[in-house]
């Protein structure tokens, strides 16, 4: 039997983590093989898509039907006449890629666009970007928001973190895990930036059929003077509740587009056909259903809220969108990763350590589920919380911040 030998592991897969969700998902799992009681919560849409779109992946498995590797020209169509509607004019021939999945696109850019030590900038907290920007030889670097001004983007902060190394801005609206939307004002800060700098634009919009009244979502590529610059990254798996079919798309200029195309060629060759035929069925048929996703989250979002709120001293930021509550635990004196470690297998509530988005004083907290886990969960994090509290005698409860 071959020796364990760490010195054949690349030291970029030595040092990678886990996909936090991922190994969350595992440990859900084990718990629950004990017979752990573990509340079902969801952080994309969870429930059954229609069925015309099912019996579009039907009727595709049957064809077995090879695609080109830029996705299907009629999925590029329906993509561009999506992006139309919303008052951006691209070609669905050579500016529009499918992927599969959000991962796969942000994969395949940083792939093609980074160089070893380039520095690439985002705004902490942050969507867990890291991974893959060290997979490609590049380090992240971040721009600080705040918690006690809604997390908002300071363009500021943005442009001193620039430096001679700096490669491209990376921007993420609807915010994963704050919640926050970008206004226009925010958007046209990032541009007059990358534009100053000569900088690259990658925005990953994967939640942006998620929204809540009275916010909306803009994309950069709207921008007149972003546009040739800007690589809008979205995720069929959140927009359509299609997230086990792992499908998304780039939109960017025709010169970018060539290369993240050559690249997805050596990385997976083409992206499944049937799952190709089952997005183009959702965007070109009926569509009152879309709008219930976000519809159902917003209900979930205010049933959480509503229940943390009956024990004074929960800390977060109401989200503008999303499907995550972005929980402040730094009253407790432990790390996310402990409140967390510790909610999940004392309390059966899964949420994530704020460290994988870069900010330890966190969890990432699910709202999406059924009325009653929804309230369950709140009910449990009370309880833990309270019970944490009575361990820290003389430990003041601070305000709710909640902008």
């Amino acid at each position: 039997m071959m020796q364990r030998t760490p010195g054949r592991i690349a030291r970029v897969a030595q040092s990678l983590e886990r996909v936090e969700p991922c190994e969350l998902s595992d440990r859900i799992d084990a718990l629950r093989s004990q017979g752990k009681d573990i509340l079902n919560l969801y952080g994309s849409p969870y429930w059954p898509i229609p069925g015309h779109i099912r019996e579009a992946a039907e009727r595709a498995a049957a064809d077995n039907q090879l695609s080109p590797s830029k996705g299907f020209p009629e999925l590029r169509q329906a993509i561009a006449n999506k992006m139309e509607s919303e008052g951006i004019a691209a070609d669905p021939q050579s500016e529009i890629l499918v992927t599969n999945g959000a991962m796969h696109a942000l994969s395949l850019v940083f792939t093609t666009l980074l160089e070893p030590g380039s520095e690439v900038l985002m705004y902490r907290p942050s969507f867990f970007f890291f991974g893959l920007v060290a997979l490609a030889g590049a380090v992240p670097i971040y721009a600080e928001t705040i918690e006690e001004e809604g997390w908002r983007w300071n363009t500021k902060a943005l442009e001193s973190a620039i430096s001679a190394k700096t490669k491209m801005i990376v921007i993420c609206t609807p915010g994963n895990p704050t919640g926050y939307v970008a206004t226009e004002e925010d958007l046209s800060g990032v541009a007059q930036v990358a534009r100053k700098h000569d900088l690259l634009v990658v925005s990953d919009e994967s939640y942006d059929n998620m929204i809540y009244p009275p916010h909306r979502h803009v994309r950069l590529a709207s921008f007149r003077d972003a546009r040739d610059r800007t690589v809008t990254i979205c995720s069929f798996t959140k927009t359509l509740a299609m997230q086990p079919w792992r499908m998304g798309f780039i939109l960017a200029p025709s010169q970018l587009i060539q290369y993240f195309q050559k690249v997805l060629e050596w990385s997976s060759l083409r992206c499944s056909h049937v799952a190709q035929r089952a997005v183009q069925a959702a965007l070109q048929g009926p569509q009152e259903w879309v709008s219930q996703i976000a519809l159902r989250f917003a209900h979930s979002r205010d049933l959480m809220t509503s229940a943390l709120e009956s024990s004074r001293g929960s800390r977060y930021v109401r989200p503008q969108a999303g499907p995550f509550l972005f929980l402040n635990v730094a009253e407790l004196n432990l790390s996310g990763a402990e409140f967390s470690s510790w909610l999940l297998t004392e309390y059966g509530v899964p949420t994530d350590p704020g460290a994988f988005f870069v900010s330890d004083a966190h969890v990432r907290l699910p709202f999406g589920g059924s009325d009653d886990a929804v309230q369950e969960a709140a009910r449990r994090i009370r309880e833990a919380r309270s019970k944490r509290l009575s361990m820290l005698p003389g430990l003041a409860t601070q305000p709710s911040a909640r902008p």
